[in-house]
């Protein structure tokens, strides 16, 4: 099998084929092990050093050292081993283990042969032998390893986010794999330890399940033809390629009606609309070269797709706020949850893809009612100042002021040919302020914020990268009652007359409510329909080769629970 999960993805089978270590079900006996002892596991621990791969990255060694005093704590106890059986928690962890792909992981990063029993050279020499002891201990110390690492790749992620752009600010969460081995050797349930480490959020499971059953199309992939690249179909088209059509779409799930024939008719317009709006395209029903790249993707790469943004839910801040915002930039939509429940969605429009907007997490902290808009020194060195040399009335246009420092200046005695280094602009509050009635503050680096926008038609398009990087709402005001759900004096009468009110009020926020401006390429509906949505700043691009990186194989001939489930 190829050292990556992504190659593995087309076979159908891919959750129980993955690796050796889970090809057959775990069983409780292992006949040819001699007992595991705390002797023996001490001498693995002494003389193994720094086993490779697994302590070639600081990730590694950290999980090393959580083994060695996860050990020293319980004087070297086996805590998977009974004699020469599988405890109760044994099998459970051999199950989790094997189900690792069901996150979308690569199960070859926890076999326990690979993780303990590869180093150094003397143990290998010992494992060709007869060094039944050796291999055993490795087995009870490498599953221990391979339970530290899965704990550690659900709770902070594989990768590190910001290895690809500056653009990708989520700060690295940490993770000490100690306290899991802990709690797992005194409740014998690794599967419930892990299941209270994974990202709690609904999307998460939600597309573990997609994974599964996307996994399950690959089987009958090569059943369905693709169709030519440069195919273009209208309504009430007939013929041989209106029937491969019907093909991909009832391959994909969209196509529920039996629509027998060659006419490209109801039926299968209504389908066609369905796949183009869960793939982010305008849903025309009509064919064109684009809907077709779309039709044709390999099962392959969508499940590479939905690894890579199980992944990202793994990175995401977790939080135990009543209340939190979620903006998906691709999908260009804004869901604001009381706790696991949403309460509140809306269309967003985000950054150009020269402007993009950022990957961040940050509480906001205010709304401020009919703001000012200070104008960004790019901005305004860029666009306004210019537009001002043509046409000094641009200002008047605009409801646009001159500061000098904090002060406001007299525009004519202003030399905007020289004082460029002197001067900022403000917009006045107002119906055509660029942002609106109303902002969202939440301090960032980046100086961007959610808030309102006097362009409401740009809500209609499918793809909305408009902005200069800042997130503009569809519905501000819904938004801002809300956020203010918590504060009976902010009534909706009150809320609506301090947007209109013409001057800037700012209402700090009882409790900072987290706020994750996120990248989720794939989104699951409540009714289970998956979605994909176009890259629109390339990030899956740039991030899902790291998840491709090579694992290194398990050394032979050493022994893995494979072979002992097979044995018992």
């Amino acid at each position: 099998m190829s050292s990556s999960i992504f190659a593995a993805f087309p076979a159908a089978a891919f959750v129980l084929a993955a690796a050796p270590l889970f090809a057959q079900p775990a069983e409780n006996r292992a006949p040819t092990l001699i007992p595991v002892v705390a002797a023996d596991v001490r001498a693995l621990l002494d003389g193994h050093g720094s086993p490779q791969p697994l302590c070639a990255t600081a990730e590694g060694r950290a999980i090393w050292t959580a083994v060695q005093t996860f050990y020293a704590a319980r004087a070297d106890e086996p805590v998977w081993f009974e004699g020469s059986a599988l405890t109760p928690a044994g099998r459970w962890l051999v199950a989790a283990l094997r189900a690792s792909a069901d996150e979308g992981l690569d199960p070859l990063r926890y076999e326990p042969v690979m993780l303990a029993g590869g180093a150094p050279r003397v143990l290998r020499a010992s494992l060709a032998g007869d060094g039944l002891a050796v291999q055993a201990s490795a087995l009870e110390v490498g599953l221990t390893a391979a339970l530290a690492r899965f704990a550690a790749d659900l709770g902070r992620g594989r990768i590190d986010p910001a290895r690809v752009t500056v653009l990708w600010r989520l700060r690295p969460r940490q993770f000490d794999p100690l306290p899991v081995l802990q709690q797992v050797a005194a409740s014998g349930r690794p599967d419930v330890v892990l299941d209270s480490i994974r990202p709690g959020h609904p999307q998460y499971a939600a597309l573990r399940d997609a994974l599964r059953r996307h996994a399950a199309l690959a089987a009958v992939e090569e059943d369905v033809p693709a169709l030519p690249a440069a195919l273009k179909l209208r309504p009430g088209a007939r013929g041989p390629q209106v029937r491969a059509l019907k093909a991909r779409l009832a391959f994909w799930g969209d196509l529920t009606e039996t629509t027998p024939g060659e006419t490209f008719d109801p039926a299968t317009v209504a389908a066609l609309k369905r796949f183009q709006a869960r793939h982010g395209l305008a849903a025309t029903g009509a064919v064109s070269p684009e809907v077709v790249a779309a039709l044709n993707t390999p099962v392959g790469e969508r499940l590479r797709q939905i690894a890579l943004n199980l992944e990202r839910w793994r990175w995401q801040e977790r939080t135990a706020s009543p209340r939190s915002v979620l903006v998906n930039l691709p999908a260009f939509e804004l869901h604001a949850y009381d706790g696991d429940r949403e309460a509140l969605a809306m269309r967003v429009i985000t950054g150009r893809p020269e402007t993009p907007t950022p990957v961040f997490a940050q509480p906001m902290t205010s709304v401020v009612f009919s703001p000012y808009w200070n104008v960004p020194v790019n901005i305004a060195l860029d666009e306004t100042m210019p537009a001002v040399r043509r046409d000094r009335g641009y200002l008047r246009r605009q409801n646009l002021e001159v500061l000098r420092g904090d002060r406001v200046v007299d525009p004519a005695r202003v030399d905007f040919r020289r004082d460029v280094q002197d001067i900022a602009f403000r917009q006045r509050p107002g119906a055509g302020n660029s942002l609106g009635l109303v902002k969202f503050e939440l301090p960032n680096p980046f100086n961007v914020y959610l808030h309102d926008t006097p362009n409401d038609g740009l809500f209609l398009r499918s793809r909305r990268t408009f902005s200069h990087g800042c997130v503009r709402l569809e519905k501000p005001e819904a938004l801002a009652r809300w956020v203010l759900g918590d504060a009976p004096e902010w009534s909706r009468e009150r809320i609506a007359a301090a947007m209109r009110a013409g001057r800037e009020s700012i209402v700090p926020l009882s409790a900072p409510i987290p706020v994750s401006i996120g990248y989720f390429t794939v989104w699951v509906d409540g009714d289970g329909t998956v979605r994909f949505h176009p890259d629109v700043y390339r990030h899956d691009g740039a991030q899902g080769p790291l998840l491709d990186e090579p694992v290194a194989p398990a050394p032979a001939p050493a022994r893995t629970v494979a072979a002992l489930a097979a044995e018992g």
